[in-house]
């Protein structure tokens, strides 16, 4: 099967692996760590971070994290201090992507900002000592839901695809988490409705595992033994390749799983497997959408997986669609506001803000629709549209596809 294969992009510094706590010396190596983003002054990260340019806490941004955890290896402060802090990162990665470490310094001296990773050590280490953010018991709560699932839901894991005879083995596998399997259930659906047009046999696992990054940041321990299961089911079934229908799950595959093991088949995400179907004529888009939309690039594809071409090009094969980008170098910037992991839950408020600007973003172009290829993008712009009474409606891609293909 052509198409966009995995790309890994992975920066892993063993060095995080050591726990901090109270009282417990910084090693040398995360002190220079941290010391080279104080050192930058830049302060570009700050441009980016929609936190901040919501609430203007500087201690959220990529230099803030970096420039306490610094404070604290000089003994001014201890870990057990950065309890708020440590709400304040979504995860989007813009941050790493602007910092001059990583544009300047990255590739040669091995010196790259990873942010995200910093941010998910400090959670887990606050954790670890009985201090964890504020408001974690809201994503306890949330956890304890997935793993609650994971012992006892059976047959409902795959209810959504009961009416489909989906075989649970085959060369081609795709795979669905449980965000998807119990609250986004469309989006697989309509995933599989697609692959079936074109007449790609494929199958699911029966009973997946947990992948929720909030595992990650809190026991990563037993999220690394999901991963394990997973990449072991998937294998066992056949699957020589692996479609990805939640962009959280993508990046954790092509670029955290490897920090830990070997990902033994390829990994594609649905929009590059779709434009693949189509650039080899077997989907064909008979009918037009006739709407102004314009389209929200998911963090974990975009920012995190440089992978921002095939929505574009599937929206741009849609007669029809008058569609407009609000960022000409391509939109990467800003999130919507649910964050890749756990920020949504420690802040709601703030998570809302977020959302909001960027849905009044879209109407600064007199939109109708905002096209997304994500699920958790997909729920929160619902939600922040609900509550907002925001014109723009939000709208997964996959949605349009099914219509210009004419599948029922």
């Amino acid at each position: 099967m052509g198409g966009k294969m995995s790309k890994q992009f992975i920066s892993k510094k063993n060095f995080y692996d050591s726990p901090l706590e109270d009282g417990s010396a910084v090693s040398a190596e995360l002190r220079r760590d941290c010391y080279a983003v104080f050192a930058c002054r830049h302060k570009f990260c700050r441009d980016v971070c929609p936190v901040y340019l919501e609430e203007r806490a500087e201690g959220g941004t990529s230099y803030g994290f970096h420039s306490a955890l610094l404070a604290v290896s000089e003994g001014h402060g201890v870990l057990s201090e950065m309890v708020d802090t440590s709400q304040l990162c979504l995860e989007c990665g813009a941050c790493q992507l602007r910092c001059p470490n990583t544009l300047y310094t990255g590739d040669f001296y091995g010196q790259t900002t990873t942010t995200i990773d910093l941010v998910r050590k400090i959670r887990r280490d606050l954790i670890a000592q009985g201090t964890p953010p504020t408001n974690w018991e809201n994503v306890d709560k949330y956890i304890q839901e997935d793993l609650d699932r994971e012992k006892t839901a059976g047959d409902s894991m795959v209810r959504w695809a009961e009416d489909f005879d989906l075989p649970v083995s085959g060369q081609t596998m795709m795979f669905v988490d449980y965000f998807n399997a119990f609250q986004t259930t469309d989006v697989p659906r309509s995933a599989v409705k697609i692959l079936k047009k074109a007449g790609v046999k494929f199958g699911i696992l029966d009973k997946p595992f947990p992948t929720l990054g909030e595992l990650y940041e809190s026991d990563k321990k037993l999220w690394v033994s999901f991963a394990k299961e997973n990449c072991k089911k998937l294998k066992n079934a056949g699957a020589e390749t692996v479609i990805i229908v939640n962009p959280h799950d993508y990046i954790f595959f092509t670029s955290e799983y490897p920090k830990y093991f070997k990902v033994p088949f390829d990994v594609i995400y649905v929009t590059d497997y779709i434009w693949s179907l189509y650039e080899q004529g077997k989907l064909l888009f008979e009918n037009e959408i006739n709407i102004k939309a314009t389209y929200h690039d998911p963090c974990t594809l975009n920012k995190q997986s440089l992978s921002w071409e095939a929505p574009r090009k599937l929206i741009s094969a849609i007669a029809g669609i008058k569609f407009d980008a609000d960022d000409r170098v391509t939109q990467w910037d800003y999130c919507c506001g649910n964050g890749l992991n756990s920020f949504k839950r420690l802040l709601p408020d703030v998570s809302y803000k977020v959302g909001l600007k960027r849905l009044s973003l879209a109407e600064e172009l007199e939109v109708e629709q905002l096209i997304v290829a994500c699920p958790h993008c997909l729920d929160q712009f619902t939600e922040v549209q609900t509550k907002s009474g925001s014109s723009i409606q939000p709208v997964h891609i996959l949605d349009l596809v099914i219509k210009a293909a004419g599948i029922e």
